[in-house]
């Protein structure tokens, strides 16, 4: 890498985005003189569920034009292929599977990616059942794209199955056999101690495996809500201003991306503090300031190996802003944070005992309102 990669990763379960929205994106990304696309969505079936499937025309068409468009704008797409759910490891050095993800990954290059990436990631510890008699994972994942590189003559983006430290517990040999074996070329994308923690270092790898020499990208997961889908993290983007690569894997939901990115942008750029570049970036967004006062409900989430501190009970000021946020305020933003606003709302009145056993039924699912004690009829 010549240039320190800052950028968005569309990486995310649960959304989808638009072509047109990707074009949104990209064109937020260069306003903020930020770099870098990476594509490897969960939800495109034949990027990971069936990628051995070629895409067909028309998403190659789009696909082209999405990156015509990246590179007008002097955005680099790193398109990834995730074989790793069932890639079988007897075909490594010849066979259908071997071919199938050569001719994938040709097939994105062709139609306009600056770089390939190999995505090993959120997969079953089942390697045994597809090892091809390869003894070590670690090895195996790092051989494929070594072997993937050689063929498409190019430098390789490779997320390894153990991206944080902690995962490594489960396959303690697997990060140092993978960055032994893995050419010192590629880059390896990587989250830090956890899959989303406070302190973001991607760097943090060594302390798992020994120092390697390969280009790291720090996959940041601060503000990704795909795993509590009924939560919107919006705090201020700290904790990680001295990851010089990074790229940030957010929510699917247009707006609040841009703004998230924005958030990551203009703190770097300030070099101060992050919180309050928060309040620079929530105005130039247009987010009314009767949402400072529950921002503390939306700033960040529960961190491993920290304790769990609720917000302070809200005030009646607090509560009057709910009604602001809700009825007030009208702008595409705002219908993306509706219904993560509503839900709070509904959570401070189950909390306060305020709301009825029937409210509860006709809004929380089943198994939630039997918790709370609302399944009898009242």
């Amino acid at each position: 890498m010549t240039q320190a990669v800052q950028g968005y990763a569309e990486g995310y379960y649960g959304r989808l985005p638009s072509w047109q929205e990707r074009r949104v994106l990209l064109d937020t990304l260069a306003r903020l003189g930020q770099n870098t696309y990476y594509y490897a969505p969960k939800e495109d079936a034949r990027h990971r569920l069936n990628w051995r499937e070629p895409y067909p025309s028309e998403w190659r068409a789009e696909f082209a034009a999405f990156c015509g468009h990246a590179r007008e704008r002097g955005i680099r797409v790193v398109a990834g292929v995730a074989p790793g759910l069932d890639f079988d490891f007897k075909d490594l050095h010849d066979g259908p599977d071997r071919q199938a993800l050569f001719d994938k990954s040709r097939q994105l290059l062709s139609d306009g990616a600056d770089c390939l990436s190999l995505l090993m990631d959120d997969i079953d510890e089942d390697f045994h059942q597809r090892s091809g008699g390869m003894r070590s994972e670690g090895q195996a994942h790092a051989q494929l794209a070594n072997a993937l590189a050689e063929e498409l003559g190019e430098r390789l983006w490779v997320t390894p199955r153990i991206y944080a430290n902690e995962l490594a517990a489960s396959a303690p040999t697997y990060l140092p056999d993978f960055l032994a074996t893995l050419q010192t070329s590629h880059t390896v994308l990587y989250c830090g101690r956890d899959i989303v923690t406070r302190q973001a270092d991607c760097r943090d790898i060594h302390q798992v495996a020994p120092p390697s020499a390969h280009p790291l990208v720090l996959w940041d997961n601060l503000y990704a809500n795909d795993y509590c889908p009924q939560r919107l993290f919006l705090g201020a983007w700290s904790g990680r201003e001295q990851a010089d690569a990074c790229v940030l894997n957010p929510t699917g939901l247009l707006h609040t991306d841009c703004l998230l990115l924005d958030m990551m942008a203009s703190t770097r750029a300030a070099n101060g503090d992050a919180h309050e570049v928060w309040h620079e970036v929530m105005r130039r967004h247009g987010v009314p300031e009767a949402f400072d006062a529950l921002a503390p409900w939306f700033a960040h989430p529960v961190f491993n190996g920290e304790a769990f501190v609720a917000p302070e009970p809200p005030d009646a000021s607090a509560l009057a802003a709910i009604e602001t946020c809700l009825w007030r305020w009208k702008t595409p933003l705002s219908r993306e944070w509706y219904p993560f606003i509503f839900g709070l709302k509904l959570d401070l009145l189950i909390q306060q005992g305020k709301m009825s056993s029937l409210r509860i039924r006709k809004t929380r699912s089943a198994p939630l309102a039997l918790r709370l004690g609302a399944g009898d009829p009242g």
